[in-house]
């Protein structure tokens, strides 16, 4: 039988491809040698001659078993198959974090979005519905099948259904396409389904394939990951950075908020140090490795300062845009200042400090990867990192049920062993980041940059054998976090449409754990919130913004007194 490709769109992360259906809403991680596949296909070909022309890279049966599998998701289909027909037995569901506006008129108009950054094809677009569309959008439940909606849409209007059900067809089609993502089409109806598939609750986005994106993803190289490069030269706008790329606690919580009692992050931090002793009254060493815009070590310093009088706070920072946004936040506190460093290589002198910061900073540093076959013969082969072998052995790091290859976290190793040499007797540190005790660093996908979970149990393995000691806690607990406030829960590209509507209708939003009394100020009477459709708030215990503040833990490390 031959088969084709048709209707696929190909995007990129990094060196990381995927595959987008844009009939269905399919989203399939992909190689270069499945595309290349797939990309045979573009004619016709039958699945022998396929496993003839990729005899040098599969056997057959492995191209036979990819083959089922595209005809599986409709990657490949016959050539006389009418696939806009096969949509009509569809069952099609409104697509995650959708944004729409219902108008004087009841029509609504749709922000949609596909990236980030100033490439035109990651812009906001505003899509008016009219009166016909704006009905068949309302309808859609994910239970009822495209020729089902077509025939509630042909009796509410009285229409005629076969029309109905072409313009049915084919309005799903394009709201289904990757330039929208509006609508995601499931095999049967949701309530008969265990679990919706995860196309179905995911955005897809990445940059198109063959398109240069300006904020550019680093991929994981051979041997690890390092994004030094990344933030000494892709990172230009300090504000930008935190306002579109990357989202963190720290930022969303730089205002007064009702969950943090009326205080900022960095003043609630400041207040935690005080209430357990890091900081005492009198003379105080601070270091922040990684301060961000600044905002959290301006609040924090002027807290601090109150309590002690002789306080020196210094940050430490990577990026030449960060290093200027803080020396600027911090230019009225003479005893607060930002200068450029390295987490890894700290330039100060031995038990010079009291306190040290790490906040949400050492998921970005530096990863190494490390294979079964290199611990096994104790050397580095072709894919593993030299110096990452070398911690697992030096610090005795358990690697037990480690995928393939293991990710090692060389960065914040190294970051440990310079606050071991920088920390007075009784010094203490804070190193907070999401991740888990006993779980091997995962990348995270959804930021312009790569960034990996953290694995607690590694760093203090490495913080005892350097004769630290080291605990665990909860950030929400550490901070007296209110669970039960509510926020707005969204993720980067819905946040960026809200935005994009805002300033559509005249008004301003910054990026903040917004709850629905600062949405609604935000607002400022020009869009009524309750006209917007799919707007979540849910308790910050659960959700804010994008981030689950649960997954977040505070290593707490403390060089023992003289």
């Amino acid at each position: 039988m031959y088969l084709r490709s048709n209707h696929l769109s190909w995007f990129i992360r990094g060196e990381t491809l995927f595959l987008y259906h844009d009939l269905f809403g399919y989203l399939l991680e992909m190689s270069r040698d499945l595309k290349a596949l797939v990309d045979y296909f573009a004619q016709p070909h039958a699945a022998e001659e396929a496993a003839t022309a990729m005899a040098l890279t599969w056997t057959r049966d492995q191209v036979g078993q990819f083959i089922g599998v595209f005809a599986q998701h409709r990657v490949l289909v016959a050539p006389g198959d009418d696939e806009l027909a096969v949509l009509a037995e569809a069952v099609p569901i409104k697509g995650p974090w959708i944004l729409g506006y219902r108008g004087d008129d009841g029509c609504m108009t749709m922000v949609t979005s596909r990236g980030f950054g100033d490439e035109p094809w990651a812009q906001p677009q505003l899509y008016k519905l009219d009166a016909w569309h704006s009905d068949l959008w309302r309808a859609i439940d994910g239970e009822r099948t495209l020729r089902q909606l077509a025939m509630a849409m042909t009796e509410a209007c009285d229409g005629d259904v076969r029309d109905d059900l072409r313009l049915t067809i084919a309005s799903v089609a394009a709201w289904t396409h990757s330039d929208r993502q509006m609508t995601r089409l499931l095999p049967a109806p949701r309530s008969q389904l265990p679990r919706l598939p995860s196309y179905a609750t995911s955005t897809m986005p990445y940059a198109p394939l063959g398109t240069p994106s300006g904020h550019g993803t680093p991929a994981v190289a051979q041997g690890g990951l390092d994004l030094t490069a990344y933030h000494q030269e892709t990172i230009t706008d300090a504000e930008q950075q935190f306002e579109e790329f990357e989202t963190t606690l720290s930022h969303l919580f730089c205002e007064p908020h009702p969950a943090l009692g009326e205080r900022t992050w960095g003043q609630t931090l400041a207040q935690v140090a005080l209430q357990r002793g890091w900081v005492a009254a009198g003379r105080a060493r601070v270091i922040e490795v990684g301060g961000g815009t600044g905002r959290c070590a301006a609040a924090m310093a002027r807290e601090l300062h109150e309590q002690a009088a002789d306080l020196r706070y210094r940050v430490v920072e990577l990026s030449p845009a960060l290093h200027a946004a803080q020396t600027a936040r911090l230019a009225d506190q003479p005893w607060a200042s930002s200068e450029l460093g390295h987490a890894e290589r700290l330039e100060l002198p031995d038990a010079s400090v009291d306190f040290a910061l790490s906040n949400e900073v050492i998921a970005d540093l530096r990863i190494g990867l490390v294979t079964r076959k290199s611990l096994h013969t104790l050397r580095p082969d072709a894919e593993s990192d030299a110096e990452a072998l070398d911690l697992v052995i030096q610090y005795d790091l358990a690697t037990q049920r480690g995928p393939e290859p293991m990710p090692i976290q060389v960065g914040a190793t190294h970051l440990i062993e310079q606050l071991a040499r920088v920390l007075a007797p009784g010094g203490v540190a804070l190193l907070s980041e999401f991740g888990e005790e006993n779980q091997f660093p995962i990348e995270s996908t959804h930021l312009d940059h790569g960034e990996w979970s953290v694995h607690f149990g590694h760093l203090m393995q490495v913080a005892r054998r350097l004769g630290l000691e080291a605990s665990l806690e909860s950030v929400p607990e550490l901070m007296s976090l209110r669970g039960d406030v509510w926020v707005l829960a969204s993720n980067r590209t819905q946040f960026r449409n809200l935005r994009y509507l805002f300033a559509q209708l005249g008004a301003t939003l910054a990026k903040r754990a917004l709850t629905p009394e600062q949405l609604a100020v935000a607002a400022g009477g020009k869009l009524q919130l309750d006209r917007i459709e799919g707007l979540q708030f849910r308790p910050v215990s659960e959700r804010v913004m994008g981030l689950h503040p649960n997954e977040f833990k505070a290593l707490i490390l403390r060089r023992p007194p003289a």
